[in-house]
């Protein structure tokens, strides 16, 4: 069943996501700048639109992997519908054991488990922001409201992997984010 939902799921370009992401935004003491934005589709109804801000006067990672600790990356997510809390913490576990091994997951238990507790529920429009800055840790906030923040690099790339890494809820928009990211470099 996941893989059909696959196949069904767009990634839409630029212009097609939510137009009301701002082109920059400023947290703590920096300001990020929006270098990508798609839309996360399953047939006609939209599940997400989300925008990537990065510091384009940092340095890229190495290898231009994005998940690196030194590297600051905000992302927002809008919801296109209603998801529970449960549902929520349900997929993130799932996606998670299905793409990093016992191992690693084992590693980042806690901060995996104080994430998922973070994690509540959304109506259409809601909008989750999550954060890297080397400086504070990962924030999850929603619609603007601060929900946590951890402080461990090696969690934080993990969580950070549901949207941006290997255990993409969505591959079609985790790519087309990071291929706006690379071409705006």
């Amino acid at each position: 069943m996941k893989y059909w939902l696959l196949l069904v799921s767009l990634s839409l370009p630029f212009h097609a996501a939510a137009q009301s992401f701002p082109d920059q935004i400023v947290v703590g003491k920096h300001s990020l700048e929006r270098v990508g934005q798609a839309r996360y589709s399953i047939l006609w109804k939209r599940i997400t639109d989300v925008a990537l801000y990065v510091d384009r006067q940092q340095a890229l990672p190495d290898g231009r992997d994005i998940l690196d600790p030194d590297y600051r990356k905000y992302l927002t997510i809008e919801y296109g519908l209603s998801v529970s809390a449960e549902r929520f913490r349900k997929m993130t576990r799932e996606q998670l054991a299905e793409h990093w091994s016992e191992d690693v997951l084992a590693a980042n238990r806690e901060a995996i488990d104080t994430f998922c507790n973070w994690l509540g529920a959304v109506e259409a429009g809601d909008r989750y922001a999550v954060y890297w800055l080397p400086d504070s840790g990962l924030t999850l906030e929603l619609n603007g409201v601060a929900q946590g923040t951890l402080t461990d690099p090696a969690g934080a790339a993990v969580i950070l992997s549901i949207w941006l890494g290997k255990a993409a809820i969505s591959e079609s928009q985790r790519d087309e984010l990071l291929a706006q990211w690379q071409q705006g470099r």
